[in-house]
């Protein structure tokens, strides 16, 4: 979906278009589910996290003045949800699963050894990320945002976004090539 669709969506959801409010969220409500999943891991939370994204998506859609992609907009809401649930449950945060791909049932058994222990190695490694380094690399490279639109979502300046995905993708190197060591 683009964002002009997005757009005339939020404008019927603001009129209180249920249809458009279905479409929206068949369009959206995976890659946010996916997004605060990875940030929360915990499939229950996640899901009240969507809803609760989704439901503010209805109540907002009139507030929303389009100074940024809808799909932006969207997930600053969702970024800004998972980081209230992690504060109040004071919990670290893990996984990326998506970088690595499930194993599929195309491959033999020494290879989905070797990729569930390379999954394995990289949760942990995320493990010892901040929320705010794994947002930056999950925003970047699973859900494609630009940085100026990452920016927006976590809501610090650009040269904070660039910093943190150094200092996130240096520490993951660290972490990963320490995870070698061990291994």
């Amino acid at each position: 979906m683009n964002d002009p669709d997005d757009r005339t969506l939020l404008e019927r959801i603001a009129a209180r278009d249920r249809v458009a409010f279905e479409t929206f969220f068949r369009a959206h409500g995976p890659a946010v589910h996916r997004f605060v999943r990875d940030l929360v891991r915990d499939d229950g939370l996640a899901e009240e996290l969507t809803s609760d994204v989704m439901v503010e998506v209805w109540r907002s859609a009139g507030k929303y003045g389009g100074r940024s992609r809808a799909r932006t907009w969207v997930f600053g809401i969702a970024h800004h949800k998972a980081i209230d649930a992690l504060r109040k449950r004071r919990a670290t945060l893990v996984p990326l699963d998506d970088l690595l791909g499930a194993a599929s049932d195309a491959i033999g058994p020494e290879e989905a050894a070797l990729r569930a222990d390379d999954r394995q190695r990289l949760d942990e490694a995320l493990a010892a990320l901040s929320a705010d380094h794994r947002a930056v690399l999950e925003l970047t490279y699973v859900e494609g945002f630009s940085q100026k639109d990452i920016a927006e979502i976590v809501n610090c300046p650009v040269a904070t976004v660039k910093t943190r995905a150094f200092y996130a993708k240096q520490r993951l190197r660290d972490a990963l090539a320490t995870a070698e060591h061990r291994g």
